[in-house]
Order: structure tokens, then C-alpha cells, then sequence
């Protein structure tokens, strides 16, 4: 695991206060042992729409991309683990982009397709 881990600074994600997708900022992070940022690490976004704020573990969150370093999507497959911000390739919906996670058993991922809209699939099965 990397201490020198940073999640994306803006997202697209879930806010179930508004009930839908928004711009959300990396409001501020909080180390597990007070001085490194790592996975385990927990990081506070706001929606700046409602300005509620909303905790992830980085085990949840992908890493900020080094400049330059282009994108892919990857093949959705429900043994696979996601991070939010990850973009992933589906066989029915296409290309969408992980908002938001929901962990309870199976855990799922949400992810907003570009023609489908906004489905739960289910991840680490």
C-alpha cells in the first residue's frame, strides 16, 4: 500500500441527499495514524450543491491520476473490485463511470452509465 496516496480532488458522485449525481470536492482527509495519508486513510467530500458532506475509506476511492496518464475503462466482472471515479466497460450498458458504493452483502458499485442512466452492479462476488 502506498503512504503516498491521494484520492481524485473532484468526482461525480451518488449524494443521497440530493438524490442524484453531482460535482463533489475533497474536502479534507484524515490520516489513520494522524501523519500519512494511505488507503486506510478516511476522506470527507462535499456536494456543492447541498454542501452535506460524505466519508469514504480509501479502499473505496481510486488514486489521483499522474498528468498525461490517459484513462481506460475497464471490463466489467462481478469478481472484480472497484473504486469510485474507476471507469468501466459493461456488455449491456456500455461505458460508465463508479459513483458511489453501497457495502452491505454482496457489496455493489453504482455506476452511472452515458445512455443507461444510473445501475447497481454487484462487485468482489
Amino acid at each position: 500500500m502506498s503512504s503516498n496516496y491521494m484520492p481524485i480532488e473532484e468526482l461525480e458522485l451518488y449524494c443521497r441527499f440530493c438524490d442524484k449525481i453531482t460535482p463533489a470536492q475533497l474536502n479534507r482527509s484524515i490520516a489513520e495514524n494522524g501523519r500519512t495519508l494511505s488507503r486506510n486513510s478516511t476522506f470527507e467530500y462535499y456536494c456543492t450543491k447541498c454542501s452535506k458532506t460524505m466519508c469514504f475509506s480509501g479502499n473505496d476511492l481510486a488514486e489521483q491520476e499522474q498528468s498525461g496518464e490517459e484513462v481506460t475503462a475497464r471490463v466489467y466482472s462481478p469478481s472484480e473490485h472497484y473504486f469510485i471515479g474507476n471507469l468501466i466497460q459493461h456488455k449491456k450498458f456500455k461505458k460508465g463511470v463508479v459513483v458511489g458504493k453501497d457495502n452491505g452483502t454482496p457489496s455493489k458499485i453504482l455506476v452511472n452509465f452515458e445512455k443507461s442512466g444510473l445501475k447497481k452492479l454487484i462487485q468482489d462476488l
